[in-house]
């Protein structure tokens, strides 16, 4: 069995957690004895059972055609929204009437088997595209080994903050870390941003900037390597990790703050209400005062010594076995 993997888009014109989990799961499915590979596009090659698409959107709907005329199995993990909103559900609706949405469900429904991260992605791959449930897998995202031990970089005294609340991830409108700094302002907390710009958010990023400039409690490092000493050190010293994200599918961020077992701050929408974040601190708006008041709560939480949500599930050894056997299931 041999299995190939094909990304949603050019890594070098946009990377973010998605492109980082489809990278680990491809060294978690190598370490589990799987024989997998990055797809060479330049390759006349087609000898291999099972193509793994990761994203589903019309940049790849011509390969699931090709790949289904050329008798492969395929494997798609998607990310989908939860239509918990209004908004989502229009949205929804005018994109059927389009015809995106009946190409999105054809394509869907083309895979032999549709991979995603929770039961409430399963529901919505059941009750809005059609999927049958026996062709869904459920795997959740992977958290990194180190990030469940303590790391040998000192963050606070490297970067001379303390008591701070913690967020990382591309910045983005989506993300709404504006809002989250503005709330902090209010309260004189220190805050440490950790990410770069989003392509098409430098408006945004601008603004942050802008603010940042007047508030040394905020400290915004534009990169730390995956992984890094660096960045488990900033997870390993936050008081609380915050992501009043208006849009999540399973924040890969959130689940290494929970490994490093910090109180969670997001908001109050279906992504947040995952197994892995019991317990968070949810924000009923996006809106800086609604962000406040969950991060005064968060921040007045007591240590009792919790031993957090179990997630075993999220190891790569766990995840890797999990696709392994998604593989085997379609394979001949």
């Amino acid at each position: 069995m041999e299995v190939k993997y094909f990304p949603f888009q050019p890594h070098c014109f946009a990377f973010g957690g998605f492109d980082l989990q489809m990278l680990n799961t491809l060294e978690a499915v190598r370490n589990a004895g799987v024989n997998a590979e990055k797809l060479d596009v330049w390759s006349r090659d087609a000898d291999f059972e099972i193509l793994h698409i990761w994203g589903m959107g019309p940049s790849n709907f011509d390969v699931i055609d090709w790949a289904r005329k050329a008798g492969k199995k395929v494997v798609a993990t998607v990310l989908l929204p939860y239509h918990d909103t209004l908004r989502s559900l229009l949205g929804y609706f005018y994109r059927w009437t389009l015809g995106e949405g009946r190409h999105l469900i054809s394509h869907l429904k083309a895979a032999d088997r549709v991979v995603v991260l929770n039961e409430g992605q399963s529901r919505v791959l059941q009750r809005f595209y059609g999927v049958a449930k026996e062709r869904i897998c459920i795997i959740p995202n992977i958290i990194e080994s180190a990030y469940f031990e303590p790391p040998e970089f000192d963050f606070k005294a490297h970067y001379s903050i303390e008591d701070f609340v913690l967020c990382t991830g591309n910045i983005s409108y989506r993300k709404n870390q504006l809002n989250l700094a503005r709330a902090c302002v209010d309260m004189n907390q220190n805050l440490v941003l950790i990410g770069n710009v989003l392509d098409g958010a430098e408006s945004y990023g601008q603004e942050l900037e802008k603010l940042i400039r007047d508030n040394p409690r905020i400290l915004w490092i534009r990169e730390l390597p995956k992984a890094s000493g660096a960045l488990i050190g900033a997870y390993h010293e936050c008081r609380v990790f915050a992501l009043p994200s208006r849009n999540e599918t399973q924040p890969i961020s959130a689940l290494e703050a929970a490994a490093m077992k910090k109180p969670l701050v997001l908001m109050d929408r279906a992504y947040a209400r995952q197994q892995f974040y019991k317990g968070a601190f949810l924000c009923h708006s996006s809106s800086p005062a609604d962000i406040r008041r969950a991060l005064e709560k968060a921040l007045g939480k007591k240590e009792e010594g919790e031993t957090g949500p179990d997630l075993t599930a999220c190891t790569a050894a766990e995840v890797g076995a999990r696709y392994k056997e998604c593989y085997h299931q379609i394979s001949k």
